[in-house]
This record gives C-alpha cells, structure tokens and sequence, in this order.
C-alpha cells in the first residue's frame, strides 16, 4: 500500500484512505513524499531529508495511532520530462517496494494527478491506482 504525499491539505486524506485499506491487512504503508523538481543540481539528500519530513509530519501522527507500519521514501520529480515520466517514476517506486495499491488525490504534486498516475499505470499493469475523497474544510471553534 502506497501512500502519495503532495505537501498539500489532501495528504490527510490520501493517508486516510490508505489507511482504511492497509489497516484490515494489516499491510505496511510506503509513504512517497513528491517534492517538486528543483532546477539546482546542488540540492542535497539531506535538504531532502528534512523536506520529507515537513511533508510526513502533518500525516505521521495519524499512522502511528492507527498502529500501522510505514516505510518513508522521498522521490524528487526530474526536471525535465513528461508528466507520463514523472508518474512513471512514481510508479516505479512503489513497483520497489512491491506495493499493488497506490492511494493518490486528485490533484497530485508537480502535475501527477490520479488521471496521469492512472494512465501511467494502465500501460504498466500496475499498481492500482486509488484516487482519496478530498476533505470538506469545516471551520471549528
């Protein structure tokens, strides 16, 4: 089970969603955290490192509570491609870790939607792509 974390309000609702699915097979969730491409060279895996965790840090507590594995990976999109490659990077991840499930919103990091992750997925066989209900923002006193 796969989780695509965009550093968006929607994350929460990607690692529900996979959650929901995870939980009841007691399967371990791959949390992707997308960071967008970056036209330095000079970007460093620990600048990385510290990305992901701003984008985890919003979900990580929800998983934890949930008492459910998680595996972080962080994928940085190329600068130069097609967004047909850049799903297929993403996929090709997941594929690493031998997940079958990718749980996605539909507006996705640096143009990876679920319709592109879908498309992408359909020529591949693979993984299923799951597209997360967004959340109502409600405001609470």
């Amino acid at each position: 089970m796969t989780a695509l974390l965009a550093d968006s309000v929607q994350d929460v609702a990607v690692v529900d969603t996979a959650l929901r699915l995870a939980v009841p097979r007691r399967a371990p969730l791959l949390l992707v955290a997308v960071l967008p491409a970056h036209a330095h060279s000079s970007v460093t895996a620990e600048a990385d490192a510290h990305a992901a965790r701003v984008v985890m840090g919003r979900v990580l507590p929800r998983i934890r509570q949930a008492g459910v594995d998680h595996i972080p990976v962080v994928h940085r999109v190329a600068p130069h491609g097609t967004r047909l490659r850049a799903a297929g990077a993403v996929l090709d991840v997941a594929a690493r870790h031998l997940s079958s499930v990718l749980v996605t919103s539909a507006r996705g990091p640096a143009g990876l939607d679920a319709h592109v992750l879908t498309e992408a997925a359909t020529q591949r066989c693979g993984p299923f792509v799951h597209t997360a209900t967004p959340t109502a923002w409600s405001h609470t006193r």
